[in-house]
């Protein structure tokens, strides 16, 4: 609030008419703080695609933060080998199967014993499993979503020849996120799980609800990982979640540590004069403008770090004709 409001003056004191004034007590706040950190922001279900089999990455059908459907095909591989052990294994599973209703003829006319239907059942059997496997490892170079998500990381590049285990990229899905933060593990002890958290990235604010803390400490960097689950965001239709809530988005994320007690005042009892703040407090039927040192502003309330003590009452949206040392009576809010 700003304003001009003069100094008492010899006659301030001597008015005959109160000015009229609201006034509240300081509100006092716990003796805790909050310690900003560097968060990032990941899905909690995240799955890292690597390769099962050897071959040439073929085609890359999705980019970088695109949103994928489960089963959907996000890159393919080809490989000659495996092409080659179907063709293989088709043609030993039709060859068992015409020998095995061969067989069972005979076996059914007499003219072929049991050990002969068992052999010829058992290897077409074989054949058919052999053929199935086969299959499925060349259905392995079609690389799939696992679930509903969005593509945040793809190392894979066209022409690439790749191992089985190499990597090729990662889906996360961002219907529900978390934030992986390290904290210096002096404060680990003040924390408790569930505790209710800050997140704040590109001026917006969201909440989250601390979920994990770690058991070990890095011995480098002194820190202790920690997990908050953010609270659902409404999204309504049509509309596409926030970018800097993608998985992947980076942030500051607010845990509560122990601190000094402090007292806030509503930003309406402050007066901006010419750089300092100042506020009128009640002492005894008369306005006494009082400067004070502020801290962080939060909610409409702002922290006082000196020049006001618990009971002393400060003057609401204090007109501008009040000066200091004036007489004021106290109305009801």
């Amino acid at each position: 609030m700003g304003g001009c409001h003069r100094s008492s003056s010899p006659h301030a004191g001597r008015s005959s008419t109160p000015v009229p004034v609201k006034a509240v007590l300081p509100e006092s706040t716990r003796g805790t703080r909050e310690m900003g950190v560097a968060g990032v922001v990941r899905g909690i279900h995240e799955a890292l695609l690597s390769a099962r089999v050897a071959g040439e990455v073929r085609e890359v059908r999705v980019r970088l933060g695109q949103k994928v459907d489960q089963g959907q095909v996000l890159l393919t591989l080809s490989s000659r080998t495996l092409g080659a052990d179907l063709s293989r294994a088709a043609a030993r599973r039709d060859f068992a199967a015409s020998n095995y209703d061969r067989i069972n003829r005979l076996y059914q006319d007499r003219s072929a014993s049991r050990a002969e239907w068992e052999s010829a059942r058992q290897e077409r059997d074989g054949a058919e499993a052999a053929y199935s496997a086969a299959q499925a490892r060349l259905g392995w170079t079609h690389v799939t979503a696992p679930f509903p998500g969005r593509v945040v990381s793809r190392v894979a590049q066209v022409g690439e020849e790749v191992l089985p285990g190499t990597p090729l990229l990662t889906v996360a899905d961002d219907r529900r996120l978390e934030v992986v933060a390290h904290i210096p593990d002096a404060l680990v002890s003040g924390l408790s799980r569930s505790s209710i958290v800050r997140f704040v990235t590109h001026g917006h604010e969201y909440k989250g609800r601390l979920v994990e803390i770690s058991s070990g400490s890095d011995p480098v960097t002194h820190t202790v990982p920690v997990k908050v689950l953010l609270s659902p965001i409404p999204k309504a239709p049509g509309k596409k979640m926030p970018r800097e809530l993608r998985p992947g988005g980076y942030g500051k994320l607010y845990i509560p540590v122990p601190g000094r007690a402090a007292i806030r005042v509503p930003d309406s009892a402050l007066i901006d004069h010419e750089g300092l703040r100042e506020l009128f407090v009640l002492n005894a039927g008369h306005a006494e403008l009082r400067y004070v040192r502020v801290g962080r502003s939060v909610g409409g309330m702002v922290e006082i770090l000196s020049g006001l003590s618990p009971q002393e009452k400060v003057v609401l949206s204090p007109p501008a004709t009040l000066v200091d040392g004036a007489r004021v009576s106290e109305v009801a809010q």
